[in-house]
């Protein structure tokens, strides 16, 4: 049974190293495929639900193509058949394609594909998200029809009936207390101001834990990559020789960084706005509960250590990018932490 883990083990780590990014001219075919060339595209961790109804299906499609723009998307190859690629894409403003298109409840979750992975819990919290607001395959449309015209206008009748009796008695009521009615508004109307003014502290509040965390992320990526340019710098320097060549060495392959708070409140990110709250979930999908490790063996290339360090280098000026955007966004909001 170990040696079953193990092998099992190797195989998921050596599907990671041969997973390769493309640069891509990509076109929606549907909710979850797109085409480049003749080559068709299904987009990783998301699958159809089997949208029968052919307005949402349009609307599906064009949704994803608006996402993709006619720019070129990044895409990285998870498998590949003889029939299709399986691929994770996200378009030039570093939007995932399948995260989003779960957002707006488009597509469901393939949870074969990222059960395991760090897309996992990001990629179930958006299609929640999508039900808990109805959108898309999650529209519960509710429409009743007659199944006669001789039935619908007895109920048309009684309708009538209803509202007139109704009118009549709302008059005798108006007169009877008419005082008391406008006591009953006021006290609605302070009611739902005090539940206005407690909906807007707490998402003041949330809003200022969240730019918080995100701030101190910020700082600890910026550490990070004035450690890691600092060896980088080091193993590109031709007149000495490596420390790793002599001792080994290991490189963090990013910064271990924070989501407590994203993890604790992913039920309130709805007080954000569906776009700030969309460009966090995108933000955080990036980040590993458990930071990866490389070893630097004395044996290793010196050409193979540069590119390992380099690519470190280059992921966490992209997490900075996007946390520096995020910082902005928070402050033209007005929901930036004093931190």
């Amino acid at each position: 049974m170990t040696l079953s883990i193990q092998a099992h083990a190797q195989k998921e780590e050596k599907q990671q190293q041969e997973e390769k990014t493309y640069k891509l001219n990509i076109r929606a075919v549907d909710e979850v495929t797109a085409l480049n060339n003749k080559t068709i595209i299904k987009l990783w961790g998301i699958e159809s639900s089997g949208i029968s109804d052919p307005t949402l299906k349009l609307k599906a499609r064009v949704n994803l193509d608006n996402i993709i723009g006619n720019e070129t998307v990044s895409c990285t190859l998870k498998n590949r058949t003889a029939e299709m690629a399986v691929a994770q894409c996200v378009n030039k403003d570093d939007i995932d394609l399948g995260l989003h298109m779960l957002q707006n409840g488009f597509a469901i979750v393939n949870r074969s594909e990222i059960y395991g992975t760090v897309f996992e819990q990001p990629y179930i919290q958006a299609e929640q998200m999508a039900q808990n607001k109805e959108t898309g395959i999650w529209n519960k449309e509710k429409t009743q029809e007659g199944s006669s015209s001789r039935l619908m206008l007895t109920v048309s009748f009684i309708l009538l009936i209803f509202i007139v009796i109704a009118f009549i008695a709302l008059s005798i009521f108006i007169m009877r207390g008419f005082q008391k009615v406008i006591e009953a508004q006021n006290l609605h109307m302070d009611m739902a101001a005090k539940e206005r003014a407690l909906k807007e502290q707490e998402r003041k509040i949330f809003a200022s834990m969240m730019d918080s965390e995100i701030k101190a992320n910020k700082s600890k990526i910026e550490a990070y990559i004035m450690v890691y340019e600092e060896l980088l710098n080091a193993l590109k320097d031709t007149e000495k020789s490596p420390k790793y060549k002599s001792t080994g060495d290991i490189v963090q392959k990013q910064p271990a960084l924070s989501r407590a708070v994203f993890d604790r409140n992913t039920d309130k990110l709805d007080f954000l706005g569906n776009q700030l709250s969309s460009e966090i979930i995108h933000f955080y999908a990036r980040i590993k509960t458990n930071a990866e490790y490389e070893n630097l063996e004395p044996s290793m290339e010196l050409s193979d250590a540069i590119k390992l360090v380099e690519k470190a280098v280059n992921n966490a000026h992209r997490l900075d990018q996007i946390s520096d955007r995020l910082i902005d966004n928070f402050e033209e909001a007005g929901l930036a932490s004093s931190v």
